[in-house]
């Protein structure tokens, strides 16, 4: 699964190199003139609905910043939207398609989501240890997503919000994401640069329809890297500096790198 990220942290010049193409404007409040991070985000969780950097379908030239945890548009009122969004964190890409809080952002409204770094808790033999995981080549890491905007009735006030989409973990989230209790390892879908443009597609029929489902897999484990930090859940760990993203030894582990 994917509920703890780190974004924002590199610097302005990494993100228009990558989307040279995109208007950084929503971006810009949050960098100096320099192109150093004005608030790094070394740990956020999903849960605390925070804005990611995201580049949707419909404005595929752009940055956006939308709220993590999806509300649907059917969503009746605050109340019902609030819980919700804490169950949206994450869509599972088999099957978001027929979930109702997923299917009609998933055939209409996708987006990438411009994070640094994911965590992962890896189930040792007497502790649970966090990793962070990134790209060997410390780039931003492109996540498939789907968003929605919101309109709250009692105020008119309308919200975009996003899921992070799923897929069946690669060998090396398999040996992290162990949690005992799930079926299954999974991990976040990460998109290579070369098929992004594949996942803001327009389904206008089956072919269409099958061509953004077949992104719906694993990324290369050769191209990641990860290594366990300090815990980073709770209210002691809430720390924004970039220790948290740093190596941490645990004294014995089991044998990951």
């Amino acid at each position: 699964m994917c509920y703890d990220v780190t974004y924002l942290t590199q610097k302005k010049q990494k993100y228009a190199k990558r989307h040279p193409e995109k208007d950084l404007s929503a971006l810009e409040k949050l960098f100096d003139e320099k192109g150093n991070p004005v608030e790094p985000i070394f740990h956020i969780s999903g849960f605390d609905h925070p804005k990611l950097p995201v580049i949707t379908n419909e404005n595929p030239d752009e940055f956006n910043l939308f709220q993590w945890g999806l509300i649907p548009f059917w969503s009746k009122n605050e109340k019902q939207a609030h819980e919700i969004h804490n169950k949206t964190v994450n869509a599972r890409g088999e099957t978001m398609f027929e979930k109702p809080a997923f299917r009609k952002a998933a055939a209409e409204r996708r987006c990438i989501i411009m994070v640094d770094g994911f965590f992962e808790h890896q189930h040792q033999k007497k502790q649970i240890v966090p990793y962070y995981i990134s790209l060997k080549d410390q780039q931003p890491i492109s996540l498939a997503g789907i968003w929605e905007e919101w309109e709250n009735p009692e105020d008119q006030r309308k919200i975009s919000t996003i899921s992070v989409v799923t897929t069946k973990a690669n060998p090396l989230m398999v040996e992290i994401h162990n949690n005992p209790k799930l079926k299954e390892a999974r991990m976040p879908l990460i998109l290579p640069e070369e098929l992004e443009s594949e996942w803001l597609l327009k389904i206008s029929d089956k072919v269409s329809e099958d061509q953004v489902k077949s992104l719906i897999q694993p990324f290369d484990e050769k191209l990641m890297q990860a290594w366990p930090v300090k815990p980073i859940r709770g209210k002691k760990n809430k720390s924004q500096s970039k220790d948290i993203i740093e190596k941490y030894e645990y004294g014995e582990q089991l044998g990951l790198f």
